[in-house]
């Protein structure tokens, strides 16, 4: 089973050069990070930029953080970056320009030689698509479904800037979204249909600093169904694991519902009045995944 402890809430993007930021990481509390060696490193460093990732991973072993790398194209040095970064702790890889299932496939096939020469576990390390193209785009549960490393789909959950993502589906993004909300719920069903049930939103298109627009995005997706968000920036790790961690209120209602529902079912019933709500069976799973969730990140509850 491949490693990671999912869901994670919140991945860090640093640009696999900067060693200096990795060491200074932890005090942000993120989930996990992603080591950038495609489009945050200049080309002329790639190639000793592996290197210091593979260091990068074994000081966010030490911090406990899990260690994701986004390499470049399996055909551009993507199985390269892969070969030269495979160490313990190297939590997953993120397939940028992700297109068809055949990537996918040719990935997971690596990954296993990897792990074999490192005296890794197998299977140990995630895949993380990241379809930038129309095809890829279109065809995003085959992506999902191509390999069971694959934890989720990524894809952007942006304001009005215009990236890889824009570009394949020809749209113009904008602060209201309205024009990506197909792409977004279309990514969370491909994912999930697939498989891969942790899909992520790469929260961009904002203005660093503006953290009122960057927790509206988070929140939209959470709503839209992505299990946690993709960050570019250091101060934006604290809303992310906010927005996606249960609040205390949420917790005293669920567990009030599922106390609700087996005192129904001592009373012979399947169904009951919750807070003014009519409840049954299909509640309780979620109710169940809110209770576990705060469990696990400790939430206090009144």
């Amino acid at each position: 089973m491949v490693a990671g402890r999912w869901p994670l809430r919140s991945m860090l993007f640093v640009p696999g050069h900067r060693i200096d930021w990795v060491r200074s990481v932890k005090r942000f509390d993120p989930d996990a990070v992603v080591l950038d060696l495609e489009d945050a490193v200049p080309k002329p460093l790639k190639t000793q930029t592996r290197r210091t990732v593979r260091e990068a991973i074994e000081i966010l072993r030490g911090l406990e953080i899990d260690a994701f790398v986004r390499i470049n194209r399996l055909d551009e040095g993507g199985s390269e970056d892969v070969l030269a970064v495979a160490a313990p702790g190297f939590s997953g890889v993120m397939l940028p320009k992700a297109r068809d299932a055949k990537q996918v496939l040719a990935l997971d096939g690596l990954l296993s030689f990897a792990e074999g020469q490192n005296r890794l576990e197998h299977k140990s390390i995630a895949i993380l698509p990241l379809p930038e193209t129309a095809q890829g785009l279109a065809d995003a549960r085959q992506l999902a479904a191509a390999s069971d490393r694959v934890r989720g789909l990524v894809t952007v959950v942006g304001g009005p800037i215009s990236g890889d993502v824009a570009r394949a589906m020809g749209i113009v993004p904008t602060d209201h979204g309205i024009e990506q909300h197909f792409l977004w719920s279309k990514i969370v069903l491909d994912s999930r249909a697939g498989g891969a049930m942790f899909p992520m939103a790469s929260i961009i298109g904002t203005k660093l600093d503006d953290h009122a627009a960057v927790r509206r995005l988070i929140q939209l997706a959470r709503s839209f169904g992505y299990s946690g968000a993709v960050l570019i920036h250091p101060s934006h790790v604290a809303i992310a694991n906010d927005t996606y961690t249960p609040s205390r209120d949420d917790v005293a209602y669920y567990q009030g519902l599922l106390q609700a529902m087996r005192d129904a079912e001592a009373k012979g019933q399947a169904a009951v009045n919750y807070e003014g709500q009519m409840v049954d069976y299909a509640m309780i799973p979620y109710a169940e995944e809110v209770v576990r969730e705060a469990a696990r990140r400790k939430v206090p509850v009144l």
